[in-house]
């Protein structure tokens, strides 16, 4: 009995540590968030490195304490689980759970949206953790090779909103570090903060429902609108989301298997690569742009996604870490992309925003290559945007931002230039974080609030 009882604590304790290295976790309310949504589609590779690195462990500590009588054991079970809590952040959301804030009522935006007479087409490419850490340190970035020729460039060339004068991008607050976070943050401009009593986010289960987003106001507009993503959109909440908030036609390993187009058995990495991803897009891309209507064509890449990347037999073998040169190979994939999309007749009628979704997770990786004081943040370049910024660097800015953001790249005209808690960039309103300390609006935002748990 000993020895069950101290190895449950022990490899308890060690997940703990394990998971935050591991998953990069930002905060508990990520946790939360996960335990609540459907987990279809999940990479398993991760129980793996789990069973070796915290279920053996834990064993082994068990079968060296395993003389303790029984009072001593559960003692350490104890002792295990307040400090494994501890490093998961649990007592910190616990005091923000009886903590309320009146922060959502005061800055939340419902603000009204002025379509433009011409819609652009839209094509909105999210980059799996793409973060501006992976420029190099001359650009901007704290990478000592060059992992995105192409990216850097393009964005150079490109409206890109930095918090200095070199490639910069958005901070990731809590709520917003994970991808179903960054996504709903870029086109809600809301964190997806979860409590435990919340519903979880299945078929038919509302999904924010008293909230406008970009997928809703997209939609009312009579945009064709598809989500492509190279892994089951059940994961996260992902399909509930584009599902509820603009009726997507969801392009996922589930919809493309049924349709024929991928093999019923065929499986990479979390479904399939991202070499398959782009020329799926391209094709779906080409379809959209026979229609009158404008389309709103939204993508997620998954190669670069932690702990170690993917590499396809087209990814070169350039760097010693194997995500390094995911990474390039997305570099690659997207030039490619992008060469092609600059030949098509509808490009210049196309308003294209790249960015990262959020942060990496690959904490193993990043704290291995990168600087451990560098400041991170979320990549982001803006083409053919219709409106010029007043402001373009030297701002301050978070994922919410995107979302009115985008909209005015479109054309849209937004009262007092904000929505949600997002500011449109594009104007010379100041942000959330440049009126307020980041860390305060981070503070509050955790924090129990009547408005905002009324919007979810």
């Amino acid at each position: 009995m000993s020895l069950l009882i101290v190895t449950l604590g022990f490899t308890l304790a060690i997940s703990s540590k394990w998971a935050y290295s591991y998953f990069g976790l930002s905060s508990f309310e990520q946790i939360v968030y996960h335990i609540k949504v459907p987990l279809e589609g999940t990479n398993t590779q991760f129980i793996f490195g789990w069973m070796k690195k915290c279920l053996l462990p834990g064993f082994i500590f068990g079968l060296i304490f395993s003389w303790t009588n029984k009072n001593i054991a559960i003692l350490m079970l104890l002792l295990c689980c307040i400090y494994g809590l501890c490093q998961i952040h649990f007592f910190s959301y616990v005091f923000n759970q009886f903590k309320k804030t009146d922060f959502y009522d005061r800055h939340y935006v419902e603000s009204e949206v002025i379509s433009p007479d011409k819609k652009m087409n839209f094509i909105h490419i999210y980059l799996e953790s793409m973060e501006t850490t992976y420029a190099k340190k001359e650009d901007g970035g704290n990478a000592d090779e060059d992992l995105l020729p192409y990216l850097t460039q393009l964005t150079k060339d490109s409206v890109s909103f930095s918090q200095n004068e070199k490639i910069g991008g958005a901070r990731v607050l809590t709520g917003t570090g994970w991808t179903t976070g960054g996504i709903v943050a870029s086109t809600s401009g809301l964190p997806l903060i979860f409590s435990l009593k919340h519903k979880f986010c299945k078929e038919k289960v509302p999904f924010m429902p008293n909230v406008n987003t970009l997928g809703d106001i997209l939609e009312k507009d009579g945009y064709h609108r598809v989500f492509m993503i190279g892994s089951d959109a059940t994961f996260g909440g992902r399909r509930s989301y584009f599902d509820q908030h603009g009726h997507y036609d969801i392009q996922d390993t589930v919809s493309l298997k049924e349709e024929g187009i991928l093999d019923k058995d065929y499986h990479e990495f979390w479904g399939f690569e991202d070499d398959k991803l782009f020329e799926f897009a391209k094709e779906k891309i080409l379809d959209l742009s026979q229609s009158s209507k404008p389309f709103d064509f939204e993508m997620l890449t998954v190669d670069t996604h932690h702990p170690y990347g993917y590499q396809s037999k087209s990814c070169k073998n350039v760097f010693k870490e194997s995500l390094s040169n995911s990474i390039f190979h997305t570099d690659e994939n997207l030039k490619d992309f992008m060469e092609w999309l600059k030949k098509q007749d509808f490009y210049k009628d196309t308003v294209i925003v790249i960015q990262g979704d959020h942060t990496s997770m690959a904490a193993e990786y990043i704290h291995n290559t990168y600087s451990s004081n560098f400041d991170r943040r979320v990549w982001n370049a803006f083409i053919h945007s219709k409106v010029k910024p007043i402001k373009e660097k030297n701002r301050d800015f978070t994922t919410m931002d995107f979302y009115p953001t985008i909209l005015a790249a479109l054309g849209y005209k937004i009262k007092g230039d904000k929505l949600g808690l997002g500011t449109n960039l594009f104007s010379d309103k100041p942000t959330l974080t440049e009126e307020i300390d980041a860390d305060l609006v981070d503070q509050e935002i955790k924090r129990k609030s009547d408005r905002y748990r009324r919007l979810m």
